[in-house]
């Protein structure tokens, strides 16, 4: 009955997404010593979807073994009963600036992703969405990619997350060689009061957050 419920409320937020930029998330976890087998079942779904689908398989910092991101299209919602070989499955619905276009690419050349999930403060999710636009600047600043900003329209109690995408571990850790006053003058350029307002500001507008470190599984 559950399912049935989450799914006739998709099919409605269906009819008035864009079918552009909104996302269906998967959360997976798999039952004690159902993670291979769980995985190859995702593989198979990303088969059935011809692609079009990012598998994140999460190392540290969060209850869940993976994430599939897929584009939402309008009127075509489907789910994939992954409850044979997982014990928890949770979907919802997300939106983008960033169309699929843009994203499959990324994900398709990254070994490394960095997950993060935030809960509000109430009242403050709007401006937290500015804040992930503004340290998005910051990044593009100091010759560092943007993160992908995703912000819940449906189905979870995380009001938005980010998604950075990175070759290897490497490029990840690497911060690129620039003198102190750059970083300083990026950060108020961004909007930040200073470089050490970056952290102390996203303080300010969040209850909690999870921070994840995954791979793609291909």
């Amino acid at each position: 009955m559950k399912k049935l419920i989450v799914f006739l409320l998709l099919l409605l937020v269906s009819t008035y997404c864009s079918s552009e930029n909104y996302y269906q998330i998967t959360l997976l976890r798999a039952a004690p010593g159902n993670l291979a087998q769980l995985i190859n079942q995702a593989k198979e779904y990303k088969t059935q979807k011809k692609g079009n689908i990012s598998i994140m398989r999460h190392s540290q910092g969060d209850h869940w073994d993976l994430m599939l991101l897929e584009p939402f299209k309008k009127n075509t919602y489907t789910s994939i009963d992954f409850s044979s070989k997982a014990d928890f499955q949770h979907e919802f619905i997300a939106t983008s600036s960033v169309t699929w276009s843009e994203i499959k690419p990324m994900s398709d050349a990254s070994g490394i992703f960095h997950i993060e999930m935030f809960h509000a403060v109430h009242g403050k999710s709007q401006e937290l969405i500015k804040q992930r636009n503004m340290e998005n600047k910051y990044l593009t600043l100091t010759k560092r990619r943007a993160n992908i900003i995703f912000e819940t329209s449906f189905g979870s109690d995380v009001d938005s997350f980010t998604i950075g995408y990175y070759k290897d571990m490497m490029a990840f850790a690497s911060m690129p060689n620039l003198p102190s006053e750059v970083f300083s003058k990026a950060a108020t350029d961004a909007g930040f009061k200073s470089r050490d307002d970056i952290g102390l500001y996203l303080r300010e507008l969040i209850l909690s957050h999870h921070d994840t470190i995954a791979t793609q599984v291909e």
